[in-house]
């Protein structure tokens, strides 16, 4: 199963966030979940650096593959930080279309950031 976790505090402000896992939908190459889900996730940080000029720090798995956890800038000019936002919650809203599809391969947790999960 893929999990994808938001990372924010308590007003909903999104700092970070991760895909992990395996669909295992079907087989590699074929597995039509995850190939969603890895073109939500780089497509995210791709249009974060497009459109923002913003290159958040990532770390991704570079065997086996099936990580990728994405930290955003702090400090940034309020406008800068409302698109950022506006970004991540189309990412977030992307992916909710897959659990509503493909609820038994995919899910999305929240993690409260000094506090316990949402």
């Amino acid at each position: 199963m893929i999990t994808v976790t938001i990372h924010h505090d308590e007003n909903r402000h999104v700092s970070a966030f991760e895909f992990s896992g395996h669909a295992e939908y079907d087989q590699t190459g074929r597995d039509l979940v995850c190939a969603g889900a890895s073109t939500i996730a780089i497509g995210t940080v791709n249009a974060i650096y497009a459109l923002l000029n913003i290159e958040p720090e990532v770390d991704q798995a570079t065997e086996g593959g099936g990580y990728l956890r994405v930290d955003l800038p702090t400090k940034l000019d309020a406008d800068i930080d409302a698109k950022l936002q506006l970004i991540v919650q189309v990412m977030t809203a992307q992916v909710y279309s897959m659990v509503q599809n493909y609820g038994q391969y995919i899910r999305i947790n929240y993690n409260q950031v000094g506090g316990g999960t949402k």
